[in-house]
């Protein structure tokens, strides 16, 4: 790696074809402190540049060239896009949850809200919604705003293991998890996975003139 970056992007991209893979986000905060000490870095970063890379909206095909179309100008800019990127995820992730815990007979007829149901509290953190069936099971519903991966699975998993530890119902647990797509891995995990059902939503807007 040549150790000399305008942004922290081409620090990322350099990293990326250095290991021809995204590395590991430990290795790249040790590089993005080291050569961008006044950065706000943390995890939330990795995830957005990581996807930006998957989806191929920064290209990494070319050492010479490693810029984007219409970037931000500078690394203040480029940091400011990720934090509005990231608050635009977790406010659409909320309305989610507001608009599914009034409407869970969208994804399943009898479901219901189990009391505090929003955010319940576990030791092994807040499970988005947690609902009831219609036979008295137990439904954890995990809500991503993007692409459903491996990490949001896992989590799911460990609050249902969680609530199984609790001992809160004799029926079982099953887990629900929606999201706008899902990594193909995680589609695949889950068809092994009989007590795991996964949910793609679509968003529709509407237009009105304002008189």
């Amino acid at each position: 790696m040549t150790g000399n970056y305008a942004t922290i992007k081409e620090l990322v991209i350099e990293a990326y074809l250095s290991e021809n893979n995204m590395p590991e986000y430990e290795v790249l905060t040790a590089l993005v402190k080291r050569h961008f000490p006044k950065s706000k870095w943390k995890m939330s970063h990795y995830s957005w540049y990581k996807s930006k890379i998957k989806l191929g909206q920064f290209s990494v095909s070319d050492r010479e060239s490693p810029t984007l179309e219409d970037e931000p100008r500078n690394e203040a800019e480029l940091e400011s896009e990720v934090e509005e990127s990231i608050d635009t995820r977790v406010s659409l992730e909320r309305d989610l949850h507001d608009y599914l815990g009034r409407r869970l007979e969208k994804i399943e007829s009898g479901l219901k809200i189990h009391p505090n149901g929003i955010e319940y509290v576990t030791d092994a953190g807040r499970i988005d919604i947690l609902a009831v069936d219609s036979n008295g099971r137990f439904v954890v519903i995990e809500v991503k705003a993007g692409q459903a991966r491996d990490a949001a699975l896992g989590q799911l998993l460990g609050y249902i293991g969680c609530l199984s530890k609790m001992n809160l119902t004799n029926q079982g647990i099953r887990g629900i998890l929606v999201a706008a797509d899902f990594d193909p891995r995680v589609i695949y995990a889950c068809a092994a996975l009989p007590n795991i059902q996964t949910f793609k939503y679509r968003m529709n807007f509407e237009f009105g003139e304002v008189k």
